[in-house]
């Protein structure tokens, strides 16, 4: 009996075995407390585990390859459920990654299939708690619904996120009197005596997929808890539907991991492979900027914000910050803390009170910026677009099915408000937006 995968990269020809407990770490005890696992929690969590391994080992190329066609072949006890849900799947990865998948299941001798997997029925709500702002707030938002609450994290070598994760969790203890349990699960690749893993400088960086394996954590963790709610990643409406700021943005160059299509696919997903057909994701946030996000946080709360975690490149920068402040998670985080008064001194970079216009064309930070800066003149200002119209076809993004255009163009309006609010302190920034 073999629960080996294989991941084949049709670009380059290579191909990679992976085995959990081998080349891949996934801590299956972290749900102990929870309550027990059957064949299809663990077919799921399988499933999950090495989709993101094939997403971390089969590098992105340059222009044109910048698109990857990757088979994966996992073994499943519950062939059946899974060849309900195949296409679906695959095409909720693409959602995510824009990649070209193709999975293959094949059955599992030796262990059987869940037959009737019970889903209890409680009030616990489960969420995916990353250790970002978002996330936070998040939990703050849940527990304001008086809601007992499981805290779901993935957990990587990156220190700076571990240690968010749990310093965040405890701060929600300390916050409420509702029953609170987190469960943070170890996902990752890894050089093994018997199979081999490409080492992090030979990795994929993007991590697309990452919320494919995070919502299956979550998924998991509701059904033993009898949670039949899961939101899914609290992510605010700038990132959930995530607009790409230019053109060298768009499709593959652009993540969509709380993406409203995305969110529908997984609930179909879910409610198919589980049998139950009322269960939910939500993103309580997909009309919020971050700004807002940073209002639903009470004063008290308001200074472990520096605690939590929105760098893309955190575990790369100095020991002495948190984040690098060049990336556009850095510079949205900056603008949504800064737009209630509220700095803090974490970024590597002061991008902010920079010569931007003096750097180089090559230069991170300048790209980031000015791009940043453009986007925002199309919302707000005395050039933006202003008809629907004019923002649907400069943004075809937002004629998706799954997007509530005159929603998610106000929001982003009132995005754009906040950043001028907060450039008009910087003469240095400022000078760009014209």
């Amino acid at each position: 009996m073999s629960t080996t995968g294989h991941i084949i990269d049709h670009l380059s020809g290579n191909e990679l075995d992976v085995n959990v407990g081998q080349n891949i770490a996934l801590n299956c005890a972290a749900f102990s407390d929870l309550g027990a696992l059957d064949s299809l929690d663990a077919d799921l969590l399988r499933v999950a585990a090495y989709t993101y391994a094939a997403d971390l080992a089969v590098r992105r190329q340059e222009r044109e390859q910048h698109i990857r066609s990757i088979t994966l072949r996992v073994p499943v006890a519950n062939l059946h459920a899974f060849e309900r849900v195949h296409s679906t799947m695959e095409a909720a990865l693409t959602t995510l990654s824009r990649d070209n998948w193709m999975l293959e299941f094949t059955g599992l001798i030796g262990r059987t299939p869940a037959v009737n997997c019970p889903w209890p029925q409680s009030d616990r709500w489960t969420l995916l708690f990353s250790g970002g702002l978002d996330s936070f707030a998040g939990a703050v938002y849940l527990l304001g619904l008086k809601r007992d609450l499981t805290l779901v994290s993935h957990v990587t070598h990156n220190r700076p996120m571990a240690a968010a994760q749990i310093g965040l969790g405890k701060a929600l203890c300390g916050f409420t009197r509702r029953e609170i349990r987190h469960v943070p699960v170890r996902v990752f690749g890894r050089n093994h005596s018997a199979k081999a893993f490409p080492a992090d400088h030979h990795r994929e960086d993007t991590q697309r997929t990452r919320s494919f394996l995070f919502t299956s954590l979550a998924a998991v963790a509701a059904r033993v808890s009898g949670s039949r709610r899961i939101v899914v990643m609290a992510e605010n409406g700038q990132f959930a539907i995530h607009l790409p700021l230019s053109e060298a943005r768009i499709g593959s160059f652009s993540t969509h991991t709380a993406h409203p299509k995305f969110l529908f696919q997984m609930r179909e997903i879910l409610r198919n492979l589980f049998i139950c057909e009322d269960l939910e994701l939500d993103n309580p946030f997909v009309d919020y900027t971050k700004g807002e996000v940073v209002a639903l946080l009470p004063k008290k709360l308001r200074k472990y914000i520096r605690q939590s975690i929105s760098c893309w490149r955190a575990s790369r920068v100095s020991v002495s910050h948190t984040h690098c402040g060049v990336c556009i998670p850095c510079l949205c985080r900056r603008i949504a803390t800064e737009a209630h008064r509220i700095s803090i001194p974490e970024y590597e970079r002061d991008l902010f009170r920079e010569d931007v216009g003096a750097l180089d064309a090559n230069d991170l930070g300048k790209r980031n910026l000015v791009d940043l800066c453009q986007f925002v003149t199309l919302f707000a200002g005395p050039n933006k677009l202003a008809s629907e119209q004019e923002l649907c076809l400069e943004f075809p993004e937002l004629l998706d099915a799954h997007v509530e255009a005159p929603r998610a163009i106000a929001m982003y309006r009132r995005f754009a408000d906040e950043a001028l609010r907060v450039f008009d302190e910087y003469p240095r920034v400022k000078s760009l937006l014209r």
